[in-house]
């Protein structure tokens, strides 16, 4: 019960997803989040105070970090798992064992069940594919590149405008890389659970479909 869950939150899928599948998600899960937890104590404990300017202005230190990074690449990967365990944590409460589904009420009936379950597995998929998709095309549009060095043109904190060095910005760039690329794998592994998901849709669709054309007809007594 307790290991059901715990894989239903991580990987975002119902148990109706393939084995290898599932197993990837979460296990790309669990490394992305033990990757944050590092990097928040290592690389990304003071962004700001990692960039050093050929000025004394904190204000102007600031006004170029934040016009350099306007949201910054670790806190992208944050709210993006986040939102991926929220998702999880979602599907966790709808993919519940069959005893407690049997205590909602809301299934009507075995067949009626088995359809809505396929649904809901399908949209689970969709819904995970979309949100690992959706931020990799925002970090890609920011960060293709983390930069080493920054240059700030002047404006009203910074009227000469100032260079700026970014520490570690080597060691940044791969950690950046790095997740997007177990982002990556996960949206790629979405793939087959999806293909999946649908042709068992597929088949539920037109099995029911053929139940009712070979349903006998009744005539009325006259």
């Amino acid at each position: 019960m307790g290991t059901e869950v715990f894989l239903t939150v991580l990987s975002g899928t119902s148990g109706q997803a393939p084995r290898l599948c599932r197993a990837g998600l979460a296990l790309f899960a669990a490394v992305r989040l033990g990757s944050l937890a590092l990097g928040a104590r290592t690389l990304w404990r003071d962004e700001e105070g990692d960039l050093h300017c050929d000025t004394a202005s904190r204000g102007c230190l600031s006004a170029c970090f934040d016009a350099a990074f306007p949201v910054s690449p670790f806190n992208l990967f944050l709210l993006q798992m986040a939102s991926l365990l929220t998702h999880g944590t979602a599907c966790s409460c709808v993919f519940r064992p069959p005893s407690f589904q049997g205590r909602s009420g809301w299934r009507r009936g075995p067949s009626h069940g088995k359809r809505r379950l396929q649904q809901l597995h399908w949209h689970s998929l969709l819904a995970k594919a979309a949100l690992e998709g959706i931020f990799l095309v925002v970090f890609h549009g920011l960060y293709a590149h983390y930069p080493s060095q920054l240059h700030c043109p002047p404006s009203v904190s910074c009227p000469d405008g100032v260079l700026c060095t970014i520490e570690q910005a080597n060691w940044k760039d791969a950690f950046n890389l790095f997740v997007a690329g177990a982002s990556w794998a996960s949206l790629a592994l979405c793939l087959p659970g999806l293909y999946s998901a649908a042709s068992e849709t597929f088949h539920c669709a037109s099995g029911r479909g053929k139940s009712q054309l070979e349903r006998p007809l009744l005539m009325p007594d006259i």
